[in-house]
């Protein structure tokens, strides 16, 4: 029997445009350093965001935490530029808060989700990997959507110190539901790499959530169950009203 469900975040409660959220720094950055006399073309600058992108995912696959100041940082000094300090200061906050100006979406069928879970009495949680934009506005697009009421605990990367596939984060998850047994939990995810490998290393059972993206990395493990509509999870899980018990 199934007493918890865990969610992780990007891709699979909410998910952006592509490129949105990098247009919008790009945007930011290239205006303050116009404003004091520094010239970047735009193709320049997007090499470097990218090149620091992939300092993150060398971080993340690695375990090792790499945040959104940090990350601004190595970009100012990537570029070259010998900004006054007021001027970094303004570059590092664009950076960090431009997550707070983008517009995310919910995915699809995912309130109808989390309400059925929750009548059914099942416990639910986010295990989120944080990436540039910090767990504070993460939580504050979901409470903007009034998704976040439906959630009993959170678990983001930032606030625990480490990411998934590590079983840390997903025991601080289940320890915040009440100390549910992994084998009474389940994950859904977009990832093999860490929402899936994570939860079946931990004995929890693993959701592959297709909606937004599909990961068809190989050899990476699947989930149990490989899921396109929220809406179904509560019946593959045999939760609440209408399944067969």
């Amino acid at each position: 029997m199934i007493r918890a469900v865990t969610f992780d975040y990007w891709n699979t409660l909410m998910y952006e445009q592509a490129g949105e959220m990098r247009n919008r720094r790009i945007d930011a950055w290239l205006g303050i350093l116009e404003g004091v006399g520094f010239k970047v073309e735009r193709e320049r600058m997007d090499a470097v965001f990218e090149e620091s992108w992939q300092r993150f995912v060398d971080r993340w696959t690695a375990n090792e935490q790499f945040r959104a100041a940090q990350a601004a940082e190595e970009i100012v000094e990537a570029l070259g530029f010998h900004v006054p300090a007021e001027v970094r200061r303004d570059l590092v906050e664009a950076f960090t808060t431009a997550g707070a100006q983008v517009t995310l979406h919910s995915t699809d069928g995912i309130e109808e989700c989390l309400t059925e879970l929750r009548e059914a009495g099942v416990r639910i949680g986010i295990i989120c990997d944080v990436g540039m934009t910090p767990s504070v506005t993460l939580r504050e697009h979901l409470a903007e959507r009034g998704l976040l009421k439906h959630f009993d605990h959170w678990s983001f990367s930032d606030e625990v110190g480490v990411y998934k596939p590590d079983p840390v984060i997903f025991r601080h998850a289940l320890a915040g539901l009440g100390g549910v047994d992994p084998s009474e939990a389940a994950h859904v995810g977009d990832l093999r790499r860490t929402d899936v490998a994570g939860a079946l290393a931990m004995g929890m059972t693993a959701v592959r959530y297709t909606g937004v993206f599909d990961d068809d990395s190989r050899p990476e493990p699947e989930g149990h169950y490989v899921n396109d509509d929220h809406r179904r999870l509560p019946q593959l899980l045999k939760i609440g009203a209408g399944t067969d018990e």
